[in-house]
């Protein structure tokens, strides 16, 4: 999900500083960094520099990360668990997180898999509700993308347009390179809860094969409502990967 808000972001400065101003940032998003990210002790943000009107100013970091630097730092998966581990109740409007079946329908009509394909998809949608029915606490948009790093190798989590409630596997899935497999989710998995995390491993690689899919759906129908101009080629990739992905992952619901 990482690059795909609707928000734009610039780099520029204010009164000397230079920061990150996010154009029309999300009402979510705007409350987390005046009141969630204070209350998440132990994970690394952005320090807020000042909110004017929906502009957001913050800190800007100077090392963007790759997957691998995410996905092998252990740092990464602590963090994560703080988030899903905290009982803070935020008082601000969160990104409410759901699959409904009209958004399985635009995105098929989208990429227009094979009908095999399409039978899968659909039927993992049937069962995603048990995705969303936590009251965990999730970043929502744990992408690579969305990870940088201080001048003192501090790993700092920016972007939480998307911070909600759901399975901690939301948080897990874009960890996974590509659509992965399952000894991709297992190690994910494995390092997750030597990290501290929450949860039983055979549940959350099951969650995490549904946010994978689910994944797919919202990325797809997010590019094609906002004529990205790369949208083409992520399509084309679904449309050449996804049909085997499916049928590898069937034994496993």
């Amino acid at each position: 999900m990482a690059q795909m808000g609707a928000a734009g972001v610039i780099i520029t400065e204010f009164e000397g500083i230079r920061c990150v101003r996010k154009i029309l940032a999300s009402r979510t998003e705007i409350g987390f960094y005046q009141q969630g990210a204070k209350a998440l002790s132990g994970v690394n943000t952005p320090h807020l520099i000042a909110v004017q009107g929906r502009d957001l100013l913050i800190e800007y970091l100077p090392e963007r990360l790759t997957l691998e630097q995410v996905n092998t730092c252990i740092n990464t998966f602590e963090q994560l668990a703080t988030i899903h581990r905290s009982d803070y109740q935020p008082q601000f409007e969160l990104k409410a997180h759901q699959w409904p079946r009209e958004a399985s329908e635009r995105a098929l009509q989208t990429l227009q898999l094979p009908k095999r394909s399409q039978q899968s998809l659909r039927a993992i949608q049937q069962i995603s509700a048990e995705l969303f029915e936590s009251d965990t606490l999730i970043s929502g948009d744990s992408n690579h993308g969305n990870w940088g790093a201080r001048h003192n190798g501090q790993r700092v989590l920016f972007d939480w347009e998307r911070f909600g409630y759901g399975s901690p596997a939301i948080d897990l899935a874009p960890l996974v390179f590509d659509l992965g497999d399952i000894s991709a989710y297992q190690t994910i998995v494995e390092r997750y809860l030597r990290g501290g995390g929450i949860g039983e491993a055979e549940s959350l690689i099951r969650h995490l094969i549904i946010a994978k899919a689910w994944l797919v759906v919202e990325v797809t129908n997010i590019l094609q409502a906002r004529n990205k101009p790369d949208a083409e080629r992520y399509f084309n990739w679904y449309r050449q990967n996804l049909p085997a992905w499916l049928e590898q992952i069937e034994n496993h619901f």
